[in-house]
């Protein structure tokens, strides 16, 4: 499995601060954080496409 990204792991240490040793912990929060940021950009791109909300459709 790779690494999640150095922005996510960074977040997440900053998150788990006082378990910042459990890698494994750590980076499963990194996960969380990547797919949380993908679904609101997915969320936001419907949106924008939504003619009952002003968008193009």
């Amino acid at each position: 499995m790779s690494d999640p990204p150095p922005w996510a792991m960074e977040a997440a240490r900053s998150d788990l601060y006082d378990v910042a040793g459990d890698s494994d912990l750590v980076r499963g929060r990194a996960w969380q954080l990547v797919n949380e940021r993908a679904k609101l950009a997915h969320e936001r791109h419907d949106e924008f496409d939504d003619p009952d909300s002003g968008g193009e459709g």
